[in-house]
């Protein structure tokens, strides 16, 4: 089931997460639009393997929005911190009941500053 209690939890595994945890939630048509970019699920992933991580992330405001049955988006405020760099931006991810499955098929970011 899509709730929000869910879906954040998803959102937050991820904001931890290395390349292993975006492959095993990512669709494999997802999208992920990043500042500057827009990458397949595979980019992705190979991206989160190539980044250091957070040492430190805030979720604040989630609120869900459900598309239709078995689809629902999460948006919310995201603030990640690394060494002296700090990264604010709202998040929106859309998942899908697939087979079974909730998987995360377009994820965008709207950095705030």
């Amino acid at each position: 089931m899509l709730t929000l209690e869910s879906l954040m939890a998803s959102e937050r595994e991820l904001a931890a997460g290395r390349g292993d945890v975006f492959r095993r939630v990512l669709a494999p048509d997802a999208i992920v639009v990043v500042p500057g970019a827009v990458l397949t699920a595979e980019e992705c992933v190979r991206a989160m393997d190539d980044s250091a991580g957070w040492d430190l992330t805030t979720v604040e405001d989630a609120r869900l929005i459900e598309v239709a049955p078995g689809c629902a988006t999460v948006v919310y405020t995201f603030e990640g911190v690394r060494a002296d760099t700090r990264y604010t931006a709202v998040l929106a991810s859309t998942y899908a009941e697939r087979d079974g499955e909730v998987r995360l098929v377009l994820h965008q970011q709207t950095p705030l500053r």
